[in-house]
């Protein structure tokens, strides 16, 4: 063993090199790089849980229903029910508190009677309207007529709602309204007596 160990030094001490070569390289060997390697621990998540749903509200503890008994007092005092007596406003529809069936086809104005426009009124230039309901029967004739409103018109055409009007106005429009002439309403074909409103204007053009 040790002849050959001694054997094996010699040959690599005497072994011979040869010269470095002066010609230029063809190639070039890079340098070589240093790579670092870096050991990465494995790191452990946690998983997140959902959390738990809020525990349900205490029950609210309701008392019982209390039955209060007692006499209740009542009055011997009647319930008041106002008559139309003279006020207009009340007084308007109150003959028309029955309901009736409507005609199938409506009474036609035939003959549209204008008023008379009463001088006092003219010369005192009253500008007016007149709302009149009237009453025909089978045979288109008027046989009631009753002022239902009235209006005072301005020069600026407003229309103000008054409870009556002089001058003449009033028996002006409920004559020209019974002199009307209408077209009777029917019900299945045959004619019946209904109402109707006509309107008369005064001191308008």
């Amino acid at each position: 063993m040790v002849v050959i160990l001694a054997l094996a030094i010699a040959l690599v001490r005497w072994w011979p090199v040869g010269s470095a070569s002066t010609g230029s390289e063809a190639f070039r060997d890079r340098g070589s790089e240093p790579i670092s390697i870096q050991e990465v621990q494995p790191t452990s998540q946690s998983e997140e849980k959902t959390p738990p749903p809020p525990a349900p509200l205490p029950p609210v503890v309701v008392p019982d229903e209390v039955l209060v008994e007692q006499d209740l007092e009542i009055g011997k005092s009647e319930l008041r029910v106002e008559t139309p007596e003279n006020d207009e406003r009340l007084q308007e529809g109150a003959d028309r508190a029955s309901a009736a069936r409507q005609p199938d086809t409506g009474a036609r104005l035939l003959r549209n009677v204008q008023p008379n426009y009463p001088a006092a009124a003219r010369d005192e230039e009253i500008r007016a309207r007149i709302e009149v309901e009237v009453q025909i029967d089978e045979s288109g004739q008027v046989q009631d007529a009753q002022v239902r409103r009235r209006w005072r018109l301005s020069e600026g055409g407003t229309a103000d709602p008054v409870s009556d009007l002089d001058h003449g106005l009033e028996e002006a429009a409920l004559s020209a309204a019974r002199r009307s002439l209408f077209r009777p309403a029917r019900s299945n074909g045959r004619p019946v007596t209904t109402r109707k409103t006509i309107t008369f204007t005064f001191g308008v053009n």
